[in-house]
């Protein structure tokens, strides 16, 4: 079963119409909060904490340098932060942002401080305007957050000077790197082993 909303916080700076919100006829209430613009609690004893900003008030706020400090703060607040952006948010001619206008903003520019958001553990997600905020609210409230079955990472295993050099040896590569190794202990003695007669028959 999907979770549901039991109550929400919005932040008293909040304008008149967003204060109105009900989520259903949910309790809520309207205080100024330290981080985030709404406090979600929901049926599966998690807590949503949503920074909203419209798409011209994201590049305002940016221009700024006040997003990182304010997502900083949402997520020290709760482990289900979510930045929340309301209307259009898209590339324009010449690599520039359209929101309702074309603006000056590079898309790229954009594009890596959206990433830096998510790279602190907030989520970017959308709301095609105003209408569709609460909305789009419920929709995060309403999605199940179970721990996820997934296999472990598989880790990198960077190989240093010495294998490196060992790999790049014709007829060794990757493939028999590990074999050479295991005979010979070092990449030093793999290369001694490598030019002596009979070091064609490591395997």
């Amino acid at each position: 079963m999907s979770p549901s909303i039991l109550s929400v916080i919005i932040d008293s700076r909040e304008p008149q119409w967003v204060q109105a919100l009900t989520f259903g006829g949910v309790p809520t209430a309207v205080v100024a909060l330290d981080a985030g613009d709404f406090l979600v609690a929901t049926s599966d004893n998690r807590m949503l904490g949503i920074e909203r900003k419209t798409s011209d008030d994201l590049l305002g706020t940016l221009a700024k340098d006040r997003l990182f400090p304010q997502i900083a703060r949402l997520r020290k607040t709760t482990d289900f932060a979510y930045l929340l952006i309301t209307g259009p948010l898209l590339p324009g001619p010449e690599g520039k942002t359209i929101t309702n206008r074309v603006t000056g903003w590079d898309w790229s520019a954009l594009q890596g401080a959206l990433v830096t958001v998510q790279e602190l553990g907030v989520n970017v997600v959308y709301a095609t305007g105003d209408d569709d905020l609460e909305p789009a609210i419920i929709r995060l409230a309403h999605r199940r957050r179970d721990d996820a079955r997934i296999l472990p990472p598989r880790q990198p295993n960077v190989l240093g000077p010495g294998e490196a050099a060992i790999a790049s040896l014709p007829g060794i590569g990757l493939e028999r790197l590990q074999a050479v190794l295991d005979a010979t202990g070092e990449p030093f003695w793999a290369l001694v082993a490598l030019t002596q007669s009979d070091g064609e028959h490591i395997n």
